[in-house]
């Protein structure tokens, strides 16, 4: 892949790379640079458009078109639709992405047993408990040493801790996590967390170092 080829799939998406992007950028530090830059422009977007729907909206739409009857009823259940789908597209999240992040770094911060601990685990554990998420590998990380249902917040987290070649990685998979997010990335306590969304919940990466952090992130495929 050359450089214009992965910058032009990065505009598309930003956060779901294939395997010859992910290689692209670990080979080449400037597009590596500009994954990142247009990954925050992205989560710099949706914050921009995170508008609540005006009150009223709905009546206002009736009033405007001099509906009356029947006919008010029918376009009640379009205006209806129409807020509905504003809504989906403008919620806002009830814990946003910097808070889980700082929760993550938190968590981690509390059992630091889990990186004392080795479980042993199935061979493809990390690959099925990816999957229920709705992500997969792109490539290797390596073995699950410690994995457990730890409470958060408002939900439960499966608490893996993965130790690969730069060291442990925690990874927080949280399927139950049906608010609104983005992806952030958080540097507190000399840690770094990454909160990346999915198809079922979001997954927070919580490692010693943002280098680390990303390489992991840019291992994960989104479904």
């Amino acid at each position: 892949m050359n450089c214009i080829d992965f910058r032009r799939g990065v505009l598309i998406a930003p956060l779901q790379l294939d395997e010859g992007a992910r290689e692209h950028s670990l080979a080449c530090a400037a597009c590596n640079e500009f994954l990142q830059r247009q990954r925050e422009l992205d989560a710099g977007l949706y914050d921009a458009m995170r508008v609540p729907v005006p009150d009223g909206l709905a009546d206002r739409i009736l009033v405007a078109q001099g509906l009356r009857g029947r006919q008010r009823r029918w376009m009640w259940g379009l205006a209806a639709t129409v807020i509905l789908a504003a809504g989906l597209g403008f919620a806002v999240p009830r814990l946003s992405g910097e808070a889980l992040a700082h929760e993550a770094i938190a968590h981690v911060a509390e059992e630091p047993q889990s990186f004392r601990v080795v479980t042993q685990q199935a061979a493809h554990f990390l690959d099925d408990t990816l999957a229920a998420q709705g992500a997969r590998l792109g490539v290797a990380l390596g073995e699950v040493t410690y994995a457990q249902l730890c409470p958060m917040k408002d939900q439960k987290a499966r608490h893996l801790v993965v130790r690969t070649p730069d060291g442990p990685v925690t990874l927080l998979l949280m399927p139950d996590d049906h608010g609104w997010r983005r992806r952030a990335v958080v540097e507190s306590g000399g840690m770094t967390a990454i909160t990346i969304p999915t198809a079922r919940g979001t997954i927070a990466i919580v490692a010693s170092s943002r280098p680390q952090a990303l390489a992991i992130e840019r291992s994960l495929v989104l479904s």
